[in-house]
């Protein structure tokens, strides 16, 4: 290369294939999922957000799911209004600081959800041991990658 020679600022595209092929349809069948599982339970994408990480880590104050879901704590507020006035969450008092509350989801929620996400979790548990030990390591390896990259994507 001369020094007369433009740089090309934006790097190579990825290798078009079949995982790449795989890939997108993937994501576009989750985004599909989380559009009915919304609808299925009333409660718009970000109100799902929440939901999720409120099952998966438990209760949380605003603030904490604001950070967690980098969003405003108006904005969170305002989520957590609408999940409550649907009766997914309630909000209770912290156990050790009276100034600040958390947010619960609803007894029935994880309840409800699975009789939604129960099949598809079945199926892929189902796929997962029908491969070989081998296979298996490879599948992870990759999802692992993937998301190191999804992480090293989104770093600030």
């Amino acid at each position: 290369m001369t020094s007369s020679q433009p740089i090309d600022p934006q790097p190579a595209a990825p290798a078009q294939g079949p995982i790449r092929d795989q890939l997108r349809n993937l994501t576009r069948r989750q985004q599909r999922f989380e559009r009915y599982l919304g609808r299925q339970m009333h409660v718009d994408p970000a109100g799902l957000a929440v939901m999720d990480h409120l099952v998966s880590a438990g209760p949380a104050t605003p603030t904490e799911l604001a950070r967690e879901l980098s969003t405003s704590t108006a904005a969170m507020t305002l989520v957590i209004d609408r999940l409550a006035d649907g009766g997914h969450v309630s909000r209770r008092p912290h156990p050790s600081d009276r100034r600040k509350v958390l947010v619960t989801p609803a007894e029935h929620w994880e309840e409800e959800a699975f009789e939604h996400v129960g099949p598809l979790v079945v199926e892929l548990g189902r796929i997962a041991e029908s491969l070989t030990a081998q296979e298996q390591a490879t599948v992870v390896t990759f999802l692992e990658r993937a998301v190191a990259a999804y992480d090293h994507a989104t770093e600030a």
